[in-house]
């Protein structure tokens, strides 16, 4: 089937205003399949008027490199078929936070530099979080040389939005940063960052930790036994140490493939081998979802989960997803009551911690201040 008429028939329609080119009314569909296409945008029209269609490729699901067999046990993909032999393997720490695309389109005239979400066209704002004042705040010193980087590849951004203030799984001590991942081209190549010069740029970005060329299977526990050694349970559902690494493989086709490791707590809620989707799992995917919808719904959360199990297995775990999304609901509305009180004291917790904490106590149950002095210590 043709790409336009694959996304007109299979995916989903937008109509949204540009926020970085507010004159700018952009249509056309968004994919939701789980594959290379995951979040890519076909544009159609801008202000009401056809324009040449433009595929714009975001970042890719990532899948784990294995397929659990009914006894446990796991059946790697590498090294692949003849036609796909690993020339060399890169890996890259994973951050956890909210992925952002900056990338261009064009009106035929004009190009246009925007950002977007994983599943949305733009970054934008939500009762749930403001991702696109977040981006904003941290982007700006490092815009020129974003561009120049975008330009001189011809190929969109794939950054990582992360720190305390943008919570998912991972606490950092961080309040709020961004980190480049990758490029990728609207042909669907992946452009990685030890091929883009990024050390000549003020650009943050994540950091080669080692490139592997041998012993696959071998290497690929050992890592995910260290990422689990340094792994630590805190409060709530919360961790601290990494949330894994990503595998580029380098076939001898020259494409660069990309696979996640994650240490096996991390994996257990992201994954499951089988056993249906637990509460963690429904828990994670409430947190991914909140860059992506104005609204917590049980159908919108089972949209997410039907992109890793089957229908069935969705459908299994219907009744629990309202509670989850009560726990997530819940942590934003303490949050944001943290944060309003916090202000409303008009006190620097670097400055004077025990009179913050003093001032404060009055408003909240004394079960809970270690979780309040946490919540004001990640806002920065």
């Amino acid at each position: 089937m043709e790409i336009t008429e694959w996304f007109k028939t299979k995916q989903s329609p937008f109509c949204e205003i540009d926020p970085y080119n507010p004159n700018n009314t952009v249509e056309g569909y968004i994919s939701r399949d789980a594959t290379a296409y995951y979040g890519a945008l076909l544009i159609l029209k801008i202000n009401g008027k056809d324009v040449s269609p433009q595929l714009i490729m975001g970042t890719p699901k990532m899948h784990y490199p294995f397929d659990e067999r009914a006894d446990g046990t796991r059946k790697y993909y590498f090294p692949f078929t003849t036609k796909r032999m690993v020339k060399t393997i890169d890996v890259y720490e994973k951050l956890d936070g909210t992925n952002i695309l900056y990338y261009k389109y064009t009106d035929g005239k004009n190009t246009f530099w925007t950002c977007k979400t994983r599943l949305r066209p733009f970054v934008g704002s939500s009762r749930f979080g403001d991702f696109k004042t977040m981006w904003d705040e941290v982007s700006i010193p490092y815009l020129f040389d974003i561009k120049v980087l975008a330009t001189k590849f011809n190929c969109n951004l794939s950054f990582e939005l992360y720190g305390s203030r943008n919570p998912h799984l991972i606490m950092y001590d961080i309040p709020l940063d961004i980190a480049l991942l990758f490029g990728v081209t609207n042909q669907g190549n992946i452009i990685t960052l030890k091929h883009m010069d990024v050390n000549e740029s003020s650009i943050p970005y994540v950091k080669l930790l080692y490139s592997i060329d041998r012993d696959y299977v071998w290497n690929y526990e050992e890592q995910k036994k260290t990422l689990q050694s340094g792994l630590k349970k805190e409060e709530d559902s919360y961790y601290t140490g990494m949330e894994g690494h990503v595998w580029y493989i380098n076939s001898h086709q020259d494409k660069w493939l990309q696979y996640k490791c994650k240490p096996d707590t991390i994996e257990a809620i992201h994954f499951a081998a089988g056993a249906g989707i637990n509460k963690n799992i429904i828990l994670a995917t409430c947190w991914n979802a909140l860059e992506n919808t104005s609204e917590l719904t049980v159908d919108f959360i089972k949209e997410l989960l039907n992109e890793e199990f089957d229908k069935h297995t969705v459908e299994t775990a219907h009744y629990a997803i309202p509670g989850c999304i009560d726990i997530v609901m819940g942590e934003l509305v303490f949050r944001d009551k943290v944060l309003n009180e916090y202000k409303n004291l008009g006190m620097d917790i670097n400055l004077d911690k025990a009179g913050v904490m003093r001032g404060i106590s009055t408003r909240f149950d004394k079960k809970d201040m270690r979780k309040v002095y946490n919540r004001i210590v990640s806002f920065g």
